[in-house]
């Protein structure tokens, strides 16, 4: 098993998750609560902050990364987002949506015009997945938003290990 590592020295202490009771029993039920107070973080390892529209870098260049529901450490996997840049201003999500009455997610690709602050979905996306992709997809811009300001501050952003150490530490499980 892998240690997980620590915040950095210069960050404040990533919050912790909230407790096992206080989360949805099931993954379904988080793409139902589409409005819900959860968002995503950035769960993807050796990543600083870089200059541009896009914020996540590895060994110096645009890195794809992993997004993962912000409420307990890689949970629902199904939820998951893989978001790669594609040019200056351009994101490319690969993103699950949940159809009515199922348990199993449909992978959609999504674009985010980051100049324009912009959704792009597929024409052919039925509505409600469309409703499900571009809540996420929202929300992931309001991820590349905070660690657009962040940056300002920290040379790396807080991963989904370093909150999982926080809560290990805090909590003691």
């Amino acid at each position: 098993m892998t240690d997980l590592i620590a915040a950095p020295a210069d960050h404040a202490n990533p919050r912790p998750y909230p407790a096992a009771a206080d989360l949805p029993d099931h993954p379904t039920e988080l793409a139902a609560d589409l409005a819900g107070a959860w968002g995503y973080e950035l769960d993807s390892p050796q990543i600083t902050y870089g200059t541009g529209l896009w914020p996540y870098y590895r060994h110096g260049k645009p890195a794809a990364v992993r997004l993962a529901p912000d409420i307990a450490y890689r949970a629902w996997n199904t939820h998951d987002i893989v978001a790669r840049p594609a040019g200056e201003d351009q994101v490319q999500l690969v993103l699950s949506c949940h159809a009515a009455n199922s348990d199993d997610a449909v992978k959609v690709y999504v674009r985010l015009d980051l100049s324009h602050r912009r959704v792009v979905l597929p024409r052919d996306l039925p509505v409600q997945l469309s409703v499900q992709a571009v809540v996420k997809a929202k929300k992931v811009l309001a991820l590349i938003d905070a660690a657009c300001a962040d940056r300002n501050v920290h040379v790396r952003p807080v991963t989904a290990e370093m909150r999982a150490r926080a809560h290990t530490t805090t909590t003691g499980h």
